[in-house]
């Protein structure tokens, strides 16, 4: 949780930027959600996540959703990675939904949503640093593990590394279809 620093608030009285997915929130606190200074953090967070996988807008089932375009201005020559980007798996074996890892951000919504929504706890992060990518069960295939199938984790998925084989593009819902019911 509060992986991916992309949710940074501002609370008046504090110079400190918070990730609200996991900040703590009391009666008469003051948030801030856009500001100038939100905006450029968020932008050099975007960028760096995106110089350390291969991230191809072109091809991505999130291009026309909302959740992509909440950053602009963001693009992937502010930084070049320190090391060449490595070719991550995608996992087609499930078989309603695909898992790319080169456009996972490792944000964890999956994770959450899996434990504490669903309560399967299929999904977890494997790795440290660098190497870390979501994972099924002990590293298993998605389609070998024991996912339920319900589709929440894809819903909830910011980056569309998570996306049902059914649906591209503007097809994705961009809210959640389990936060509307």
């Amino acid at each position: 949780m509060g992986a991916c620093r992309l949710c940074l608030v501002e609370v008046k009285g504090t110079s400190k930027l918070f990730p609200s997915c996991v900040a703590n929130i009391h009666e008469g606190m003051e948030v801030l959600t856009d500001t100038e200074r939100l905006r450029k953090h968020r932008r050099v967070i975007l960028e760096l996540l995106f110089a350390e996988r291969n991230h191809i807008c072109s091809v991505c089932v999130s291009t026309v959703t909302v959740s992509c375009r909440r950053w602009p201005g963001a693009g992937r020559d502010s930084y070049q990675p320190a090391l060449s980007q490595p070719a991550l798996a995608v996992d087609a074996s499930h078989e309603r939904f695909t898992v790319d890892h080169n456009r996972c951000i490792l944000c964890t919504r999956c994770v959450r949503v899996c434990a504490e929504i669903e309560g399967a706890h299929v999904w977890d992060v494997m790795g440290r640093g660098i190497d870390s990518i979501v994972i099924t069960d002990l590293h298993d295939e998605w389609g070998a593990s024991s996912c339920t199938r319900c589709g929440k984790c894809v819903q909830v998925c910011p980056t569309g590394a998570l996306f049902d084989k059914s649906k591209i593009g503007s097809d994705h819902p961009s809210i959640p279809i389990f936060c509307l019911t």
